[in-house]
């Protein structure tokens, strides 16, 4: 059996997400209410998923590492992504809302996090030792540590920010 997609079908993950984001780029200068009850619902969903997927086929110690440095770098690249993201405070009062527009840099960092990933782990890849399937539940350890991180870090980042600006508004109002 032949490892691993050729010519156009490797690729199409890769352009469906460039695709994605070239839709997401048109809307960059509107800015769309940031709905700070609403923050904790995507990563208690991601959350949830992960450890359903968790429950299912537990990970063994490696597989713990590799969640764990999966979960360190997603929560590094989901804060910096939150930081890159353009908050205001529109309104007075209590019509004052927060309003985020994301910025062009955070979504290039996400193009760039599924380009890294396709250069470190191309299609055609093959395992020297071991059964493949070994190699891929560590992958995909790490792949669920990498979503949660960036998820849970990536909201945590953005309700803070928006905290502080709504504490500030209140005060200078």
């Amino acid at each position: 059996m032949p490892g691993g997609g050729s010519g156009l079908s490797a690729y199409l993950p890769l352009f469906i997400i460039v695709g994605i984001m070239a839709w997401r780029l048109r809307n960059l200068q509107k800015a769309r209410p940031l709905r700070l009850p609403l923050l904790w619902l995507m990563p208690l969903i991601v959350m949830a998923a992960v450890c359903f997927a968790l429950a299912a086929l537990p990970p063994t110690g490696a597989g713990w590492l590799a969640l764990a440095a999966g979960l360190a770098i997603g929560g590094a690249i989901g804060a910096q992504r939150s930081r890159l993201m353009r908050l205001h405070v529109e309104g007075e009062g209590s019509e004052a809302r927060v309003m985020v527009r994301q910025s062009p840099l955070a979504l290039m960092l996400i193009v760039g996090v599924f380009v890294m990933r396709r250069v470190l782990l191309p299609a055609g890849m093959t395992m020297d030792e071991g059964h493949p399937s070994a190699h891929a539940l560590l992958v995909t350890d790490a792949l669920l540590g990498f979503a949660l991180g960036m998820v849970v870090f990536s909201r945590l980042v953005l309700w803070m920010r928006a905290r502080e600006m709504v504490a500030n508004h209140v005060f200078d109002a």
